[in-house]
C-alpha cells in the first residue's frame, strides 16, 4: 500500500462515486422476462370481446338443409335487429325454439291464434330491450329481422309479420342469400 496522501484521496474519492452510483441503482428492479400471466388474462378478455361481438353478429346466420333463405341479387348491408327464424320446422326468435312446424304449418296447443306464442316471445324480446335502454343501453327502435326457409308458406310468414306488428316492430326486413342471378 502507497503511503502517499494524493494517492489516497484519489482512491477515497473513487470509493464515493461508486458508492452514489451502486445506491442509485440499487432501487431499480431489472426486468427479467415477460410476465405472461398477465398477457395470457388480456389475450383472453380480447378472445371473450371478440366471440362476444362476432358470434352473434346478423351476417352469421347458420343456413343448414331445415333453414335456407331464398337467393337474391340485393347486396344490402344487414342491419342488426331482434332476429325471427322461419325454418321447415320451428319458428325461433333470437335462437330460441317457440313454435314447431309440419308439413308447411304451424303446430298448436290449445285455441286462439296459432303465432300467439311467436306475440308472446317478442313481447318478452321488447321488453327486456326497453329495460336495457333504460339502463343506458341502445332504445328499442321496432326492427325485426325475418329469417325464413324459401319454401316457407306465405300463411305462416303473414302470421309472424302480424304478430310482429302487434309488437310494435314497425320495419320487417327479410333476410337473403347471395348468389342470385
Amino acid at each position: 500500500m502507497s503511503t502517499d496522501p494524493e494517492e489516497f484521496e484519489r482512491n477515497n474519492d473513487d470509493d464515493e462515486v461508486l458508492m452514489r452510483r451502486r445506491k442509485l441503482h440499487a432501487h431499480k428492479e431489472e426486468i427479467s422476462g415477460l410476465n405472461l400471466t398477465a398477457m395470457m388474462d388480456m389475450m383472453t378478455i380480447i378472445l371473450v370481446f371478440l366471440i362476444k361481438r362476432f358470434g352473434e353478429a346478423p351476417e352469421n346466420v347458420a343456413v343448414n338443409e331445415d333453414l335456407q333463405p331464398p337467393l337474391s341479387t340485393s347486396t344490402s348491408a344487414i342491419v342488426p335487429a331482434v332476429a325471427v327464424y322461419i325454418s321447415q320446422s320451428k319458428i325461433m326468435v333470437d335462437a330460441k325454439p317457440i313454435l314447431d312446424i309440419e308439413n308447411g304449418r304451424v303446430v298448436s296447443e290449445g285455441s286462439g291464434s296459432a303465432f300467439g306464442p311467436v306475440g308472446v316471445a317478442l313481447e318478452a324480446r321488447v321488453r327486456a330491450i326497453e329495460a336495457l335502454a333504460g339502463n343506458g343501453g341502445t332504445p328499442f327502435d321496432g326492427n325485426v329481422m325475418i329469417i325464413a326457409d324459401e319454401d316457407t308458406t306465405y300463411e305462416i310468414i303473414s302470421g309472424v309479420l302480424y304478430q310482429a306488428g302487434l309488437q310494435r316492430f314497425e320495419t320487417y326486413r327479410l333476410i337473403v342469400r347471395a348468389g342470385g342471378k
